[in-house]
C-alpha cells in the first residue's frame, strides 16, 4: 500500500467514524441508552449513508470538493460494505429479538431486498480489486460498478422503507410514547433521516441523468 493510498484510507475512515459517532449520539439521546441493538442500527444506517455519498460523488465531480472525494470513492464503498456485513452479523446474533423463520415469512420482501443489496455490494467489492480492474478494463469496470451500485441502493431503499414505514406513520400521528426504551419520543426516528437522505440521492441521480442525457443529445 502506497503512502497516498494510506492517506485515502485515513480520510475515508475519518468520514465513516464521524457519521457513526453522530448517529450514535443522536440515538443515545433519543433512546436514553446505548447497547448492541442500537450499535447495530448505527452500523446499518452508516452503511447506507456511505453508499449514498458514493453515488453523489460522481455527479459532484464538476466541483472542486467533488474531485477530491473521487479519490476516496472506492474506499468509502468498501467501508459501506464492511459496515453492512457487521449489521447483518449483529442482527443474526440478536436471535432473542426475532423468531427467525416466522419473522422472515412476515418480512420476506424487505429481508430479500436486503440480501440482494448485500450480494451486489459483495460483487462490487470483488471487482474492485486492482487485479480485477485490470482484467475488466476501466470502462467495463466503471459500468458494472455503476449499475450494481445503483441497484443495491434501490434495494436498500426498499428494505428500509418497508421495514420502517409503519413506525414513521405512528410517530407522525403522535402515537409513539415515552418508555424505558425511548427517552425522547418527540425526536424523529433516525431511520426517517436516512430515508429522506436516500430519497434525495435517488431524486438527484434521476435529475442528473436526465440533464446529462439532454446535454449528450444536444452535443452529438
Amino acid at each position: 500500500m502506497t503512502s497516498e493510498d494510506k492517506k485515502r484510507w485515513i480520510k475515508s475512515i475519518v468520514i465513516a467514524c464521524t457519521i457513526f459517532l453522530l448517529l450514535s449520539l443522536y440515538l443515545f439521546i433519543r433512546r436514553g441508552y446505548y447497547d448492541l441493538y442500537i450499535i447495530n442500527k448505527v452500523f446499518g444506517s452508516s452503511a447506507v449513508i456511505l453508499a449514498g455519498i458514493t453515488l453523489l460523488i460522481g455527479p459532484l465531480r464538476q466541483f472542486s470538493f467533488g474531485v477530491s472525494l473521487m479519490t476516496i470513492r472506492r474506499h468509502l464503498g468498501l467501508l459501506a460494505f464492511g459496515f453492512a456485513i457487521v449489521h447483518i452479523l449483529a442482527s443474526l446474533y440478536q436471535s432473542n429479538r426475532f423468531i427467525w423463520f416466522s419473522w422472515y415469512l412476515n418480512e420476506w420482501i424487505p429481508v430479500s431486498a436486503g440480501f440482494f443489496a448485500i450480494a451486489l455490494l459483495a460483487y462490487m467489492t470483488y471487482i474492485s480489486r486492482n487485479k480485477k480492474i485490470q482484467e475488466l478494463g476501466p470502462d467495463v469496470w466503471k459500468n458494472r460498478l455503476s449499475i450494481a451500485g445503483k441497484l443495491s441502493f434501490l434495494a436498500i431503499f426498499l428494505h428500509l422503507t418497508i421495514m420502517k414505514y409503519q413506525g414513521w406513520i405512528r410517530w407522525f400521528n403522535g402515537e409513539v410514547k415515552q418508555s424505558q426504551e425511548l427517552a425522547n419520543p418527540t425526536y424523529p426516528p433516525a431511520s426517517l433521516f436516512v430515508f429522506f437522505l436516500m430519497l434525495t440521492v435517488i431524486i438527484f441521480r434521476i435529475v442528473h441523468w436526465f440533464t446529462h442525457k439532454g446535454k449528450v443529445k444536444s452535443n452529438p
